[in-house]
């Protein structure tokens, strides 16, 4: 049996995707178990070298396609003729589950037998609406006897879209693909979720069950001792579903209530998104703020992290969600505490007391700088508690954790 990861999100070393192949597949060689992957097509060559995987799908994750001209008339038409808003996003919404799913279906298909057939185990660990139901008419069109065995993770609400605000039209594109694929889960297809919120949230809303697959980034060097002046951190993608638009805001007012604090921000992202473009020019005006350009690899991001005493998390619990985050489950297995956004998972561990940190609500600057606030005023006490937990917190998201879920869903391949 050889385990194939399909992963259309597979582009860059920045990505989640690219750690979590890598991780899980050497977890899977020690094992003695093979394995290959299937990324992007626009897949950078250093990440197709070093995890050997081949480029071959032609729309990423995080793409979407533009509406005709006619499609945007007819469209504004309707939304006349029946008296309601038009939705600006509604018009690309349509054409990228069309297109998208059409084409990832396509994609699958063209796949040698090697890596969509028999005896294959086929792990997914990322899809939204644009792929899930090109995914189900994919195995549909397989002969039984030559589907491989498919583990897909559902990452995203079914409201999630790469464009940054939520979709209309995805909980019904979720419930389409699901109610198709009745006769095939539990039997060729299978579910799997980052965390039990999210497995919560399709269980109620479809029926579906989903196996916990474990973020598997727990292998984190333990927090340092804090010192006299700690350092609050930003990782990771500079976007607006992350809350990266808040941090200036929040720390010019620690700064003005006196607070005596470094703050280590990474800068990553690619000019396209307005907040995001102001929010770093405020920052490059702030004083006791610390930039990290660019995509950081293993070796830079560990020796980054063990600057920082606290994790900044204010993840949008819109946009964001319930999701899982390499950077909450890194920080919290290190021993680190967080801040995060009341209604994204960071927070829901916090309150479960499977991590430690501070939560705050509502969703703006203020209420952030507070529970920043908060924290640096028990920052002992509170490292004290998140280094309690952290032992138990990376033993269950380690590679071999996630390998042994996946390999659970083999059925005696």
């Amino acid at each position: 049996m050889d385990v194939v990861f399909l992963d259309n999100g597979l582009i860059g070393k920045g990505e989640h995707s690219f750690t979590l192949i890598r991780e899980v597949g050497d977890a899977l060689s020690r094992r003695g178990v093979g394995w290959t992957a299937y990324g992007a097509r626009r897949m950078n060559p250093q990440v197709a070298q070093e995890l050997g995987a081949v480029p071959h799908f032609s729309h990423s994750l995080y793409e979407s396609v533009g509406a005709s001209a006619n499609e945007w008339r007819l469209m504004r038409a309707a939304a006349f003729l029946t008296a309601r808003r038009f939705d600006p996003n509604l018009p690309t919404e349509r054409a990228s589950a069309r297109v998208m799913n059409r084409a990832f279906a396509q994609d699958i298909l063209a796949l040698p037998e090697r890596a969509f057939g028999p005896g294959r185990l086929v792990a997914l660990p990322g899809v939204a609406q644009h792929q899930l139901p090109g995914l189900v008419e994919a195995l549909l069109a397989t002969a039984p006897e030559r589907r491989p065995r498919v583990l897909c993770q559902l990452m995203f609400a079914p409201d999630w879209t790469p464009w940054g605000t939520p979709g209309r039209l995805g909980p019904r594109l979720y419930a389409r693909a699901f109610k198709k694929a009745r006769p095939l889960i539990g039997k060729t297809l299978f579910f799997g979720a980052e965390n039990a919120a999210i497995a919560g949230l399709y269980r109620a809303a479809y029926g579906v069950e989903a196996a916990l697959l474990p973020v598997p980034f727990g292998g984190a060097e333990k927090a340092r001792q804090v010192p006299a002046r700690p350092c609050f951190a930003f990782f990771g993608y500079s976007k607006a579903d992350k809350g990266f638009h808040l941090l200036p805001e929040a720390i010019a007012i620690c700064r003005a209530r006196g607070l005596d604090a470094d703050f280590l921000v990474q800068i990553q992202h690619g000019g396209w998104e307005a907040s995001t473009v102001a929010a770093e020019k405020a920052l490059r005006a702030l004083e006791g703020v610390r930039l990290i350009e660019g995509v950081l690899d293993e070796a830079a991001y560990a020796a980054a992290a063990h600057e920082a005493d606290a994790m900044l998390l204010p993840y949008d619990p819109t946009l964001f969600g319930l999701r899982g985050s390499g950077i909450f489950t890194q920080a919290t297995a290190a021993g680190r505490p967080v801040v995060a956004s009341a209604g994204a998972f960071a927070a829901a561990a916090v309150a479960a007391g499977e991590a430690e940190g501070e939560v705050f609500f509502p969703y703006d600057a203020k209420a952030f700088a507070d529970a920043i606030m908060r924290l640096a005023a028990r920052m002992p006490t509170a490292h004290k508690k998140a280094a309690a937990l952290a032992a138990d917190f990376a033993r269950r998201h380690t590679p071999d954790a996630y390998a042994d879920v996946l390999l659970a869903h083999a059925g005696g391949l």
